[in-house]
């Protein structure tokens, strides 16, 4: 997990973040904040955003191939025939983009949706064997996005943001939540530093399916390690099955 602050250009940015992929131990998966090379600095986002041919050039393809890791890249602002979305995008350890997902709730409170338009959520990846899916920041928010990715099967979600730190016990709190009513891991990766005035200072965490937070190893400033068992999904449903026991008959 890589929660660095917003300095330089695009291209430095995005040269330290692969950087970080690099450090050791050498990761399964690396993940990045939502907008981790603009932020939110609305009015210049349609200047700053990307045609969606241009990711497979930012050299994040060819990191994760020549290291055998996945890379789930944060997000990035996407020129699309529907507008500007919020996009993010996995890649393989063989350096392919093989899932894509886009923000679906827009924060109005920051004024997004006059950027932004909503996006289309997609479905399930598998990941190192594991059915994962992605949700972007006030995503979190919404059960019933979460509760849709789940009755698909997906049993790891990554969550990029950027969360104020005042908001980081919420934020932890949402992770925790969305994992235990589903029994499913969910990675919150959030900006770090301060960017426009706001202090977001990273605080992201990984929610173990009985609702707990994990504890993660500091590797590098910003960077850090976390080891999840993907067989705690069934061991916590052979004890409890929320999905199992829903009643949405009555709902």
């Amino acid at each position: 997990m890589v929660e660095f602050p917003i300095h330089g250009d695009r291209s430095d940015i995005i040269a330290r973040y692969l950087e970080a992929v690099r450090v050791e131990p050498l990761p399964d998966v690396a993940v990045f904040p939502e907008l981790f090379t603009t932020g939110y600095v609305l009015q210049q986002l349609p200047d700053l955003a990307f045609e969606p041919h241009e990711i497979e050039g930012l050299g994040i393809a060819e990191l994760a191939s020549e290291e055998g890791v996945w890379i789930v890249a944060g997000t990035f602002p996407v020129r699309t025939d529907r507008g500007l979305v919020n996009r993010l995008h996995v890649f393989s350890a063989e350096g392919r983009i093989v899932f894509r997902t886009e923000k679906a709730h827009l924060f109005k409170q920051m004024g997004e949706e006059e950027v932004f338009a909503p996006g289309s959520p997609d479905g399930i990846v598998e990941i190192q064997g594991i059915p994962s899916s992605a949700i972007v920041c006030y995503d979190l928010r919404f059960p019933e996005l979460s509760r849709k990715l789940a009755l698909q099967g997906s049993e790891l979600v990554f969550v990029p943001a950027q969360w104020p730190a005042a908001r980081t016990d919420l934020f932890r709190c949402l992770l925790r939540a969305r994992a235990a009513e589903a029994q499913v891991f969910y990675v919150g990766c959030n900006l770090g530093g301060e960017h426009l005035g706001v202090d977001f200072g990273g605080g992201g965490g990984v929610a173990h399916p009985s609702g707990k937070l994990l504890e993660g190893q500091d590797v590098a400033d910003g960077v850090r390690d976390f080891d999840i068992e993907h067989g705690d999904v069934r061991s916590m449903r052979d004890k409890l099955s929320c999905l199992e026991d829903r009643r949405p008959e009555v709902y």
